[in-house]
Order: C-alpha cells, then sequence, then structure tokens
C-alpha cells in the first residue's frame, strides 16, 4: 500500500469508500457478542444459563468498563493512527469472542464483559467517528456518518438472518449458541486483516504531526468547546433508548408472541430500519441541519414509547406492537445515526473529534452501567404490565429531553453563523 499520507482530498473513491465500510462493519462487527441480546435475548438467556438479573449484571460491568475507556479511549484515537487502532480493535474482539463461545462460568463472564469494554471502547470506539470524519469534508459529515449506519443496518441485517439459521439447524439451542458465536470471532478476525491492509495513515489525524505523545492538549481544547457538551448531553438521552430496545424483544414474547417472531422482528428493528432510515435521515441532516432531524425523530419516538407505555400488554396488542417498535425504531436509529453530526453543525475540528468522541462517549453512553440492571431488576420483580410500563415510560420522558438538547443545539449554531458574518 502506498506510504504517503492521504488526506481526504487526495485519497482515491475506491479507498474512501472501504474506510468507510470498514468502519461501519465494525461498529456493528466489534460488537457482535456485546449485540446479540438485542435480537437474540431468549437464546442469550438459555444457551448461558443465565437469569434476566445476571444478564443485567454483566452489561452493567461492560458499561462500567466502557465508561471509564472512553476519556482515554478518545485522546488515544488522537495520538495513535486509525489503521492500527481498528487492527487491534477486531483482533482483540475475535480473541475474546472465541473464548465467550465456549459458554464460560458466570465468573468468567464477567471477566470477558469487563475486557470486551476495553475492545471495544478503550481501542475501537475513539475512532469510530474520527474515520468518518477523515474522509469526508465538514460538509459531507452528515451525509458519510448517514450511509455509514446504513452499512451497519445492511451488515446487521444478513449476520443476524445468518445467525436465525444455524440457530434453526441446532435441536439442542446450547450448540447452536456455540456455532453463532464462533461465526462471530471469526467475522473480527477477517476484519483485523481488512483493517491493516486498507486504511491508509492520514495527514490530518493528529493536530501536529510531529507530537504523537499521550497527553491531553486536545481533550482540553475538546472540554472547552460548547458544541460537544450539547451533543453529549443529546447523545445521552438518545442512547438511554437506543440501549433499551433489546426489551421491545422480549416484551412481545411477555404479551404472547413466539420467540422466533420475536427475533425476526428484533433483527428488523435493530439492523433492517438503519438500512433505511440512517441514510436518508443522514442525506436530509446535510441540507436541513442534524439538530433538525434529531428534533422530528425525538418527537416520534417520544409518541410511539408513550403508547407503548399505557396500551394493554395483550396478545392482541402484539401486531399495533410490531408496528410502532417498527415505526419508533426507524426514527430512532435516523436520529442515533446523526447525532454525532451536530459536532461538525457546531464546529468541532477534526484534530480533536477523537477526544470530543471520548466525552460523547463517557457521558452519552453512560446508560450503559445503569439502563440493563434497573430494567432486568424490573423484568425479575413486576409483572409483564408494570415493568413494560415502567420502562417504556422512561423512554419517553428520554426522547423529550433529546428534543430539548437537539433544540439548544440549534440555537448555538444559529449563534456561530451569525458571528461569522
Amino acid at each position: 500500500m502506498d506510504k504517503e499520507l492521504k488526506t481526504s482530498a487526495s485519497i482515491s473513491t475506491f479507498t474512501r469508500w472501504m474506510v468507510v465500510a470498514i468502519i461501519s462493519c465494525g461498529a456493528y462487527v466489534v460488537y457482535l457478542t456485546y449485540l446479540a441480546r438485542y435480537s437474540f435475548y431468549d437464546q442469550v438467556i438459555d444457551g448461558l444459563k443465565i437469569s434476566n438479573s445476571q444478564l443485567g449484571v454483566l452489561y452493567g460491568l461492560y458499561g462500567t468498563t466502557a465508561t471509564i475507556a472512553y476519556f482515554p479511549g478518545g485522546v488515544l484515537a488522537d495520538k495513535v493512527r486509525v489503521k492500527y487502532l481498528a487492527t487491534l480493535g477486531f483482533a482483540m474482539s475475535s480473541i475474546l469472542t472465541f473464548w465467550y463461545s465456549t459458554a464460560p462460568s458466570y465468573g468468567q463472564l464477567k471477566m470477558i464483559f469487563l475486557l470486551f469494554g476495553l475492545c471495544t471502547t478503550f481501542i475501537f470506539w475513539g475512532i469510530r467517528y474520527k474515520a468518518i470524519r477523515l474522509v469526508s469534508t465538514e460538509e459531507n459529515y452528515s451525509t458519510n456518518i448517514g450511509i455509514s449506519y446504513g452499512v451497519v443496518g445492511v451488515v446487521g441485517l444478513v449476520v443476524s438472518f445468518i445467525s436465525i439459521g444455524i440457530f434453526g439447524k441446532f435441536a439442542d439451542p446450547a450448540k447452536g449458541f456455540k456455532t453463532v458465536i464462533m461465526f462471530y470471532a471469526i467475522i473480527n478476525a477477517v476484519f483485523a486483516v481488512l483493517s491493516f491492509i486498507f486504511i491508509p495513515k492520514f495527514a490530518d489525524e493528529f493536530e501536529n504531526t510531529e507530537k504523537k505523545k499521550l497527553d491531553f492538549s486536545e481533550l482540553g481544547q475538546a472540554l472547552k468547546h460548547p458544541g460537544v457538551w450539547l451533543t453529549t448531553l443529546c447523545m445521552f438521552f438518545v442512547y438511554t433508548i437506543y440501549t433499551s430496545l433489546a426489551y421491545t424483544v422480549s416484551f412481545l414474547t411477555a404479551i404472547g408472541a413466539t420467540a422466533a417472531i420475536a427475533s425476526v422482528v428484533g433483527t428488523i428493528r435493530t439492523y433492517g430500519t438503519s438500512l433505511f432510515s440512517s441514510p436518508i435521515v443522514g442525506k436530509i441532516a446535510q441540507k436541513k441541519k442534524p439538530s433538525i432531524m434529531i428534533i422530528v425523530c425525538g418527537v416520534i419516538t417520544a409518541v410511539s414509547l408513550t403508547v407503548l407505555a399505557v396500551a394493554p400488554k395483550k396478545a392482541e396488542f402484539i401486531i399495533p406492537a410490531v408496528v410502532l417498535i417498527i415505526i419508533l425504531s426507524f426514527f430512532l436509529n435516523g436520529a442515533y445515526g446523526v447525532t454525532s453530526s451536530m459536532f461538525t453543525e457546531t464546529k468541532v475540528p477534526a484534530a480533536i473529534f477523537g477526544s470530543a468522541s471520548g466525552i460523547l462517549s463517557v457521558i452519552g453512553f453512560v446508560p450503559d452501567m445503569f439502563v440493563s440492571p434497573v430494567a432486568g431488576k424490573w423484568l425479575d420483580t413486576y409483572d409483564t404490565a408494570g415493568a413494560y410500563t415502567r420502562i417504556f415510560g422512561v423512554l419517553a420522558v428520554s426522547a423529550l429531553l433529546a428534543v430539548l438538547c437537539a433544540y439548544l443545539v440549534k440555537v448555538y449554531a444559529k449563534k456561530l453563523e451569525a458571528n461569522e458574518k
């Protein structure tokens, strides 16, 4: 590969879209084991032979490690090349996933989830937004990040349906679960190789190409930028909903849907909707501003969640519930896909995107620490109506708070535009 440093203007079209494809796929692939519960909640519980509360604890441990790692991970992304961090992140995820496939003890599962937090957030996540920014201009970042999440949808949809097919070939759920997880480990290994081969070295990865020691100057600049904080708060509320939608799968089975139907709906909800929503919302956001699209998407999400919260939790509600889940997923995935675009709307420089992403992640993804333990506790404590009314009611409030944050971004961006005139 050409050793010359590249920029968004000098890279070939092939290289640009290879980077977008690898990083976008990575946003799903490196999290395959973590994301399994979103489409295969019941199979994960059965395969690992643990309770809802125990699964909640595992995800709480992951969230704790991830939260601690986001800040230094963002700084690391501004000091170490995207090429090397992507390769390392995929490789570590492959190793941990192979371990996970052995269906280890609950104690070992705790260790695996703690290490996954380091693998996915400290190493990989800091480059997730920065890599897309490096191959984009300030003007087309919203479009490219929308396409990126569309790629996530395509890959997620394909991998999930392959996983459903693998599960269907085994009468023993434990064997099916092990085979699927080994399949995930192999995919991660393949992407580690692709990252090393195809991701170039960029000239503008660092604020100063001569300065690569691990200091916190970029973090300091990011901490002072109002756009970073406004975007981060919006991500907190959007992600609270996003990480909780795994419970729509268990909700469907709780009111009478079969596990197979719930898994298909879960797969479409998680990946099928983002296949269309993220590129569409991203393209519109480039023309109408990301904050405006998040306001629209947030209002529709809030209405859908409110209906789910107050509706009767009975079998007759299965079809309306499926429709509402798909609707809210479409608009939520759209909002989630373009939230980081508010960095460009508020003029956050590319050189500190890694640190800005670290701030966004350490605060924006804090819900990973408490959502699963709380929801798991409610599911084990209350009946179906009591548990899901609480879950969906809290999520509806989160959607409205996300709308408020996006509105504040809109106001701040207008102020910046006025000052430039």
